[in-house]
C-alpha cells in the first residue's frame, strides 16, 4: 500500500480503537504524520501545535490497532509515560511482527 492510500485508511478509520493494523500501513501513516508535521512547523509554530493536536486521535487509534496486530494488549500506551526508555519500548513493541490470529493477546 502507497504512503497516501495507509494515510487516508488511518482517518478513515480514526476513531476505531478495535481490529488490526498491518506494519506497511501504520508506519507509513506515521510517515506521513512525520513529514506533515515537518513541513507545518517550518510555516508556523501555531500551525505545527493545531496539527498535532487534530492528529492525536488518528495516531492513538492507528497505535492501539497495531499493538493488536503484534498481540499486545492497549496497556502498553502506559509505556509512554516513562521518560526515555518507555518511548523505545513503546517503538519496538509497534515494530513487532504481526501475530497469527489464534495467539493471545498478552
Amino acid at each position: 500500500m502507497e504512503i497516501w492510500q495507509a494515510t487516508k485508511l488511518a482517518f478513515k478509520n480514526y476513531a476505531t480503537f478495535t481490529g488490526k493494523t498491518n506494519r506497511p500501513d501504520y508506519w507509513y501513516f506515521i510517515l506521513a504524520l512525520f513529514l506533515v508535521s515537518a513541513v507545518a512547523s517550518v510555516l508556523d509554530d501555531e500551525l505545527a501545535t493545531v496539527v498535532a493536536i487534530a492528529t492525536l486521535i488518528p495516531w492513538a487509534s492507528s497505535s492501539a490497532r497495531r499493538l493488536r496486530d503484534t498481540g499486545k494488549s492497549m496497556n502498553n500506551f502506559f509505556w509512554l509515560l516513562v521518560p526515555v526508555v518507555g518511548l523505545i519500548i513503546f517503538i519496538v513493541q509497534l515494530a513487532q511482527p504481526s501475530v497469527a490470529q489464534n495467539e493471545q493477546v498478552s
